[in-house]
């Protein structure tokens, strides 16, 4: 049981590094293969785009040389001949504007004129544009060639980035083994330590290894791995390190944001959970404080119940004494039973139902019991001897 159990663990660990690996190789072929297309596609129009605006240069400056001869020896003022050539310069400047629009037309004229589409430029185009960050260095001019481009980013897109998500869950879970499980702050705050690292030190090597200055450097680098990339400064490093570059510091950046949103999110559970126990202990108070209120209520009215009775008594014996009918008076409070025609109140109280601010029968009795211990009977001799004291007074 223990070798099936062993041998079902490493098949599960063997299938877990062969799906990482297989997602890196598909990855990388399919930037090798993209590469391969756009390179085909691009390479021949480059070329003749190329030839084309070097021999439509060579003629537009045969053709202003040849006039400018022509204009000098047909004027002899110099007004004339300054106004006719200013026409033939303007037209000159249109055609280089009109050649410079393209940007195949533009690398002609400059000093170190190369070659746009070749086997490294068109990796880095392709891995660039599934990352995404688009240095814009090349791009497709040709119709197939855009065309191409949309498919290919629609579906490498998402292989890219499901690629780097899982190398970086896979690093991640290598590295949490050696951080406290129970800690969810200790890795937020190594991972944005390391985010704020990395594009410091790639401008570091990028500042001492190339004419750029270093705050150029820090740009380039958080352009770079924040897939920003707005176009307007190229890679000054070699084709193979800005790629793992990009690579690392992208994952780096996913790696980063996960786990600090699951910091955050924790927190703000954390908060929800707190506010519901707040509110249940607050609901509690507020039904303790009801329920005071209520006994405390309702022990006042029966306290001030008692002393009318009290009273009505004292007064029918007042009365009895000095010969005076006596009248309908009040019974002692202990002998008050609360009756109401056609209900039956014993069955109500027990199935009705609570509301807010209604007392219980438990309370009411409670409260009953409390006056009783506290009004004692009286004797006609007692309250004889109260009434006569009272009136002493």
């Amino acid at each position: 049981m223990i070798s099936d159990y062993e041998t079902i663990k490493s098949t599960r660990k063997l299938c877990t590094v062969v799906v990482h690996i297989g997602l890196v190789v598909l990855c990388i072929g399919y930037i090798i293969g993209g590469a391969w297309l756009f390179y085909s596609l691009e390479r021949p129009v480059e070329l003749v785009v190329k030839e084309q605006t070097i021999d439509d240069l060579e003629y537009e400056q045969q053709y202003l040389l040849m006039n400018a001869m022509k204009l000098v020896s047909y004027y002899e003022e110099f007004g004339a001949f300054n106004n006719s050539i200013s026409v033939l310069l303007d037209d000159y400047e249109a055609v280089l504007f009109e050649m410079f629009s393209n940007p195949i037309s533009a690398s002609v004229f400059e000093k170190e004129a190369g070659d746009l589409w070749t086997i490294s430029s068109a990796i880095l185009f392709t891995a660039t544009s599934i990352v995404p960050v688009g240095y814009g260095i090349v791009a497709p001019v040709t119709p197939i060639g855009r065309f191409c481009l949309i498919v290919y980013a629609i579906c490498g897109i998402p292989l890219a980035l499901a690629t780097m998500a899982n190398l970086g869950k896979f690093v991640c879970s290598y590295l949490l083994k050696f951080i406290n499980k129970e800690s969810i702050i200790l890795p937020s705050i190594i991972f944005v330590t390391l985010l704020v690292l990395y594009p410091l030190l790639g401008s570091l090597i990028i500042c001492y290894t190339s004419s750029m200055s270093w705050l150029d450097s820090i740009y380039f680098c958080i352009m770079t791995i924040f897939m920003i990339g707005y176009g307007d400064m190229g890679p000054p490093i070699p084709i193979v390190f800005l790629l793992i570059y990009v690579v690392v510091g992208v994952m780096l950046v996913t790696i980063s944001i996960d786990v600090v949103g699951a910091d955050i999110i924790h927190h703000i559970h954390f908060m929800g959970r707190q506010v519901g126990k707040a509110r249940i202990v607050a609901e509690k108070m507020v039904q303790i404080a009801q329920k005071i209120s209520i006994n405390k209520g309702l022990g006042m009215g029966m306290a001030q119940l008692g002393a009318f009775a009290k009273f009505g008594a004292l007064v029918r014996i007042d009365q009895e004494e000095g010969g005076i009918p006596a009248q309908h008076s009040v019974p002692p409070i202990h002998e008050l039973k609360l009756t109401i025609e056609g209900v039956d109140v014993d069955h109500w109280n027990s199935h009705a139902k609570t509301v807010a601010f209604m007392p219980e029968i438990d309370d009411l009795d409670f409260v009953d019991k409390n006056l009783e211990a506290l009004t004692p009977v009286r004797t006609p001799r007692r309250n004889s001897n109260t009434l006569s004291l009272l009136y002493a007074r």
